[in-house]
This record gives C-alpha cells, structure tokens and sequence, in this order.
C-alpha cells in the first residue's frame, strides 16, 4: 500500500509541475548524451590502442652464425623470461622479405649479399606490453650470448600508457561533473514540488509521519526523471552513432553493460538529487 501510494504521488507531482520536469529530464539527457559521447570516443580510442599495444615486442638481432643447437638453446632461454608470450625465429631472408614490405626492394636489389641480420621476435603477455614490461624483458636479453642488439618501442609504448591513462582520467572527471549537475538539476526541479507540498508534508510530519513514508514519493519521482533522462540521452547517443557510422568504418556504439550503466547513473543520480532537495522540509 505505502509502495503504490507512492507510485502515485510521484506520477502526480510530475503533473503539476511538468514544465519544470521537462526541464529536468532535458537537462539530464542533455548532461548524459554529453557523457556518453565522450564515453563512444574514449571506448573506440581505447581499443584502438589497445590493438596497437598488441604489436608492443622486443626484437634481438642475431649474431651472425647462430644456428643449429646454439639457436635453440637462445630461443628457449629467451622463452622462459617472466613476461614473455613466444619467440619466433626471423631468418636473414624473412628479414628482407619485411624490409622490402615496407620500403621496397629497390635499395636491397643493388646489393650483391643481404645485409639484414637474422632476429628474435619477442611477443610479450598481454600485461606486460607497456614501455617499462618491454624494457625489463630486453634488459634480460641483451647481454645473451649471440645477441648482437636488442630494439623495442620504448617511447611510443611509454606514450600509449600515458593516452590512455590521460583519457581514463577524462572520463571519470567528465563523470563527476555530469553526476553534479545532474544532481543540482533535480534537486532543485523536485525542491520545487516539495515547496509546493510543504504545508502537506508539515501535517503528516505532525500527525506521525516517518521520513521515510513522506520522502518515497519524491524519490520515486526523481528515479524516474533520471532514468528518462538517460534513456532518452541513449537514443540521441545511438542516434548520432547511425548517423557518423557510415563515414567512420569501425565505430562500434557503447557496450550494452555500459550503456545499462549510464541508465543505472541517471536513474540514481535522480533518486539522489531528490533526497538532497527534500532533506530540509523534513525537520519539523
């Protein structure tokens, strides 16, 4: 009985107010398509650096006449390192092969012997395939015996890890600042309602009311302006992806467990904003 009680309460408070509800709802979807669209970016940049990160390796040039037994012995030494996925054998004429895959076989061609080295290519675990995983990996290599040099991405991996940390950083703050403003927005669209109520809710304060029986509606009515507000901030979002998508191949949209996520932030962001706005009416 108090759950439905509530339930209509909440429906007509929305009604007697429904400019400053659509206000609310607006604002919030406003707020939270804004997030989410950050959200699609950050998702997409994200996996595409994380695809970049996969070809995070180390390669150690051979020295020449490494082969046989003393080539086996390197490449299962090499394989036993904390951090290392597999190691595969490059030989001198794979090694040309890639060269002239990048930058042409011309200058190779006016050679009488190739000069590319033989190499192990290391690929490293998944976690491990930050500048300072590769390094620790081509710190161990280098003074093995038979290796002429050792070479990974140390820069532009370092550089990776600090994009995606920058962009993490973004997003949680773009979060905080929506989740604010959400919350104002609501808390002053339900303060409204409860300003008019206020005589209403002083009288069953008097006569015994609980705080919690007199604040329920007014949570329910901002659960609900913020799950609207979301919903309708995932249909802009979605929206705007079917538009963009045909001139960007391989955007993909948010996740569905995100996406439930944003519903989720503006449903509670709502209930939130209307506990805040009741608060001080309910010291009777």
């Amino acid at each position: 009985m108090k759950l439905g009680y509530a339930i209509v309460e909440a429906f007509r408070s929305m009604r007697r107010v429904p400019l400053m509800t659509t206000v609310a709802v607006g604002t919030i979807a406003l707020s939270l398509m804004v997030f989410g669209l950050f959200l699609v970016v950050t998702y997409n940049v994200r996996e595409a650096l994380q695809e970049v990160k996969a070809r995070v390796d180390v390669e150690a040039y051979l020295d020449d006449g490494v082969e046989g037994e003393a080539l086996l012995f390197l490449r299962a030494e090499i394989a036993v390192i904390p951090g290392v996925e597999s190691v595969r054998f490059i030989s001198k004429d794979q090694a040309r092969e890639r060269f002239a895959a990048q930058y042409g076989d011309t200058l190779l061609a006016l050679l009488s012997e190739n000069p590319l080295p033989a190499s192990l290519l290391i690929t490293l675990v998944e976690d491990q395939r930050t500048g300072s995983g590769a390094e620790a990996v081509a710190q161990r290599v280098i003074p093995m015996d038979g290796i002429d040099e050792v070479v990974w991405g140390r820069s532009w991996a370092d550089r990776l890890d600090r994009l995606i940390l920058a962009l993490t950083a973004l997003s949680i703050l773009i979060g905080l600042v929506v989740s604010l403003a959400s919350v104002f927005v609501i808390s002053n669209t339900v303060k409204l309602t409860v300003w008019a109520r206020r005589d209403a809710i002083e009288i069953m304060k008097l006569v015994g009311a609980t705080d919690g029986f007199v604040k329920l509606p007014f949570f329910i009515e901002g659960t609900l302006q913020g799950a609207a507000g979301s919903g309708f901030a995932l249909l802009i979002l979605y929206g705007i992806y079917g538009w963009v998508l045909p001139n960007l191949a391989g955007l993909v949209f948010l996740p569905s467990g995100v996406s439930g996520a944003i519903m989720i932030m503006g449903a509670a962001l709502g209930g939130i904003g209307s506990q805040v706005s009741i608060k001080q009416f309910l010291e009777v």
